[in-house]
């Protein structure tokens, strides 16, 4: 028995070379005429971590500090829409500029899901909310050792996915 694909999930960092990996879900989508649900989760730091940094930095050095990377988010991503929208608006724009780049290849965008918490939590909530038959994602080999290991995110990821997970080695630049 062929398995049906209806529904594909992306998970993307929204890093440049991401493109890569959609290329090969907007063909399974076009092959399969299957849907595509595109994710992207900001991690937060838990609260540990903060309670640890703020004791290091000071409350006032931290505050400076988280408003600042968020500003600089918002800047690189378009200004100062809400942040949801703006990475909404960007994913839209990747989505139209592979579209244009995969002639021949026809897929539907479902949904882009902007989320906020651990990586591997939200998709596989978003798996089993959505009801994804597939996920795609990319990841990065990172040096001789790493050649060898897949980072904890995607074994993460592989190790707890109720559906089959495709990684997709993105190009070093």
């Amino acid at each position: 028995m062929v398995p049906e694909i209806k529904k594909i999930l992306f998970s993307t960092d929204l890093a440049p070379s991401s493109r890569h990996a959609f290329h090969y879900a907007a063909a399974i989508a076009a092959k399969h005429d299957a849907g595509l649900v595109i994710l992207h989760v900001r991690e937060e730091v838990s609260p540990s971590t903060t309670s640890h940094l703020q004791g290091l930095l000071g409350e006032e050095r931290w505050r400076q500090l988280t408003e600042s990377q968020e500003s600089q988010a918002q800047q690189i991503l378009i200004g100062k829409k809400r942040e949801g929208s703006v990475i909404r608006e960007a994913l839209g724009e990747f989505c139209d500029a592979a579209a244009a780049e995969l002639t021949g290849c026809e897929f539907t965008t479902d949904e882009i899901v902007v989320a906020r918490g651990n990586v591997v939590d939200e998709i596989l909530a978003t798996v089993e909310s959505r009801g994804c038959d597939l996920v795609v994602m990319g990841h990065h080999v990172r040096g001789k050792l790493g050649e060898a290991f897949l980072g904890s995110t995607s074994r993460r990821v592989l190790r707890h996915c109720p559906v089959p997970v495709m990684m997709v080695r993105l190009p070093d630049k």
